[in-house]
């Protein structure tokens, strides 16, 4: 019997600055049955194109270009997205509470790691993020 994801079905934005990095989670998320609604490099870029889909969760680098993405996390907050910090720079991005307080998965990362933290952490129900001023 084939294991059935719970990302399937699950309409899904990443943010990550890294081209390679981002078309390997599009590939993962994908072949195990997410839809990819987009990626975006920039904190500007991320917050709008979260604005227009309204995906249902977001996988986010926590550093974009040199500047942290706590504001992404604000967005995902406000309109009740799920998110996930996926970073190699854990020490920067813990200076940030959104980003701290958040699931993370720390990169370099494998295939089945990056499955695994986004069924642990993307598909579940309820509010699991603390909420900041």
């Amino acid at each position: 019997m084939t294991h059935q994801s719970c990302l399937a079905h699950l309409r899904i934005v990443i943010v990550e600055d890294e081209a390679m990095i981002a078309m390997l989670m599009d590939d993962v998320l994908s072949d195990a049955g997410a839809t990819i609604v987009g990626r975006a490099g920039t904190v500007a870029a991320a917050v709008a194109l979260i604005e227009r889909e309204r995906p249902d969760a977001v996988t986010l680098d926590g550093n974009l270009q040199g500047e942290l993405s706590g504001p992404v996390a604000r967005q995902c907050e406000a309109l009740g997205v799920r998110y996930m910090v996926v970073t190699g720079y854990v020490e920067k991005t813990l200076s940030e509470p959104r980003l701290a307080a958040a699931p993370r998965l720390v990169k370099p990362f494998t295939a089945s790691g990056l499955i695994a933290a986004a069924e642990a952490h993307l598909c579940a129900q309820g509010n699991m993020y603390p909420r900041y001023p």
